[in-house]
């Protein structure tokens, strides 16, 4: 496990490497998001964690990619399965103009997501303790902007469910591994109406790991 310094020199690095500039606020904010999850890390299983790279790149670098597809101003954001809080803690703490609710089934991950909040004096981001199939029930409203969901739900299942969520003209964001051209080819059979407004691979820096941002919205 990387040590603190370590870990806020590979942070800036990769950060750097992006074009993503942080500042001294928001980089104490990653560093408190980290020593909570390690501290619960040690009594629950949050993430697996191998290599030094893997907290600051895989996971907050990572859910930072998102940034740039994010409308500008104040919105409201919707992340499905959450677990760890990510993408969207560290989503917020970038935007923190956003109104951004977690939704995750675990009660024990929901319990850690309240307390990283608290710690980090976050607002406007609520945790919801339910399955996307369970909010679906409550015959809610297109109520967000934008929905993501970043490597937990199929393509398939993720528009299905998230979709009617969607306010009109928002933007779901599927935030995908190497494997993603296996679950869009599944999209052919869903009886869903969908538009793909953008299709984004790239690499992490200094890993050079593959990812996939895919923008997908609702036609008029």
């Amino acid at each position: 496990m990387e040590r603190a310094g370590d870990f806020r020199k590979i942070l800036i690095a990769a950060a750097g490497e992006m074009g993503l500039p942080m500042t001294d606020g928001q980089i104490a904010l990653l560093e408190a998001y980290r020593e909570t999850l390690l501290l619960w890390s040690a009594r629950m299983n949050l993430i697996s964690l191998q290599s030094e790279l893997d907290l600051p790149v895989r996971h907050f670098i990572d859910s930072l990619t998102l940034l740039p597809y994010l409308p500008a101003g104040p919105g409201t954001l919707l992340d499905i399965g959450s677990g760890a809080g990510f993408p969207a803690i560290p989503v917020k703490i970038f935007r923190q103009d956003l109104h951004v609710t977690l939704l995750e089934a675990s009660r024990k991950k929901c319990s850690f997501l309240k307390e990283v909040i608290r710690r980090l004096g976050l607002r406007e981001i609520p945790v919801l303790n339910c399955r996307l199939e369970e909010l679906l029930k409550k015959d809610l409203k297109p109520t967000f902007d934008v929905i993501v969901s970043r490597a937990t739900l199929k393509l398939p299942e993720l528009l299905r469910g998230g979709l009617p969520l969607l306010k009109p003209g928002g933007v779901l964001a599927a935030m995908k591994g190497p494997g993603l051209e296996a679950e869009a080819a599944a999209l052919e059979s869903l009886n869903v109406k969908y538009r793909i407004v953008g299709s984004h691979p790239f690499s992490l820096p200094l890993t050079g790991d593959h990812r996939h941002i895919l923008l997908v919205d609702k036609p008029s």
